[in-house]
């Protein structure tokens, strides 16, 4: 059975970023994600999840004006402090998974990959996370979405996972899509390491059923291997939050009719 969270950065957005627990809660979902908590006190959010019986899926290490700093701090002890900073809110938000993003660059993404810097800093991230017991994810971020974001191709992301066995991969359908990959054939290749899933059609980042993508075949992939992680719905919704969610449990409800079929 596919677990779907609201991703209240993409969600919602008619309202207030606080009032969007609430509103994430009525509309049914027992799980939410968004990229950064660090605007607020940890307790504020904490007490906005347990009154709403949210569950908190995973948000990303503090991303400065970089849209993230592991491939490009230097400095062991600003990283460290970052690592640090985002345990605090994983462990008062009862969240273990932390998106370790690589930020963007003018620099050459070989230059910033060949002095080993990246590598370096996911291992680091690695033990020191290990001990607080959250796993670190990375996510192939397309630079035409994110210009100039450096974990933005699926060989550099392969290379990782298989120098890393501890890291986690978030797969993101409309990421993937606008790479030209085939999201089933990643899905299938990364099967094992992949720890969460965010969902969002192609063309338009929409929800499930506006675009290309066989969400039937995902979801059939999902529930026959037995995916026990959430689902993220990361898309922009095509008209309303709520219609959106209507259509995407549309494409749910006929994606299990279809696997159903003899």
């Amino acid at each position: 059975m596919i677990r779907l969270n609201a991703h209240i950065g993409f969600q919602f957005t008619e309202l207030p970023f606080l009032e969007r627990f609430a509103a994430a809660a009525k509309a049914g979902f027992h799980a939410v994600e968004f990229p950064s908590p660090y605007e607020y006190d940890p307790l504020q959010i904490a007490q906005l999840l347990e009154e709403h019986q949210l569950h908190m899926v995973q948000f990303a290490a503090p991303q400065g004006a970089t849209r993230g700093t592991t491939a490009l701090c230097a400095p062991r002890e600003e990283f460290v402090a970052q690592l640090r900073q985002a345990a605090h809110y994983a462990q008062a938000l009862g969240c273990n998974k932390l998106h370790l993003m690589s930020g963007t660059s003018v620099t050459d993404l070989g230059t910033m990959t060949q002095d080993g810097r990246y590598r370096r800093n996911l291992e680091y991230a690695l033990e020191f996370l290990y001990d607080e017991r959250i796993e670190p994810l990375i996510e192939v971020i397309s630079s035409t979405e994110m210009p100039g974001y450096l974990m933005s191709r699926f060989d550099l992301a392969e290379q990782m996972l298989e120098a890393l066995p501890g890291l986690g991969l978030i797969l993101d359908t409309y990421h993937t899509a606008l790479l030209g990959e085939d999201c089933l054939r990643k899905l299938n290749q990364w099967w094992p390491r992949i720890s969460h899933v965010q969902v969002a059609d192609f063309p338009g980042r929409h929800e499930p059923g506006t675009g290309r993508i066989d969400f039937s075949g995902l979801v059939a992939m999902l529930e026959i291997d037995g995916y026990e992680g959430w689902v993220g719905c990361e898309y922009r919704p095509l008209t309303s939050t709520e219609d959106g969610l209507e259509a995407l449990r549309n494409v749910l409800r006929s994606s299990r009719h279809e696997n159903d079929r003899p």
